[in-house]
């Protein structure tokens, strides 16, 4: 049997959506999560390490603002796994992102997850728009 992990899907809200620019980013980032019988075999009772990258879309080359690597999963079985969590992008690194005459940065998330020897897909996030200096 093939080995098949899927983050079947992701997203991101941003719990502060009104902030000024010299305040953090408050993102939640969540997913879904799949693993057949023989990436749980491979996994072998470690937990599924989730990692987000927090991007910023340009027209070229997308910038990488942010990794965050710090959830954890534990997944035990085939069904479908949902989860979510908290990752907070420093407002520095906004304002920073894009050149000083832009207003707004195009932020979103790509999500996959790792753990023994196993790794799922990255999954893409939709992109909002947030205010910068």
């Amino acid at each position: 049997m093939a080995t098949e992990a899927r983050m079947l899907g992701a997203w991101i809200y941003i719990n502060n959506p009104k902030r000024s620019t010299s305040e953090d980013l408050n993102l939640q980032v969540g997913g879904t999560v799949r693993l057949n019988t023989e990436a749980l075999r491979l996994l072998a009772e470690q937990l599924l390490t989730i990692k987000a990258e927090v991007m910023d879309e340009d027209s070229v080359f997308d910038d990488l603002l942010l990794t965050n690597e710090t959830f954890q999963l534990g997944v035990h079985d085939t069904d479908y796994h949902c989860f979510n969590f908290g990752v907070i992008v420093p407002y520095q690194t906004l304002n920073d992102c894009e050149p000083f005459w832009e207003g707004q940065a195009e932020i979103y998330c790509r999500v996959s997850g790792h753990g023994g020897a196993v790794t799922t897909n990255r999954a893409r996030t939709r992109k909002e728009n947030v205010a910068i200096d």
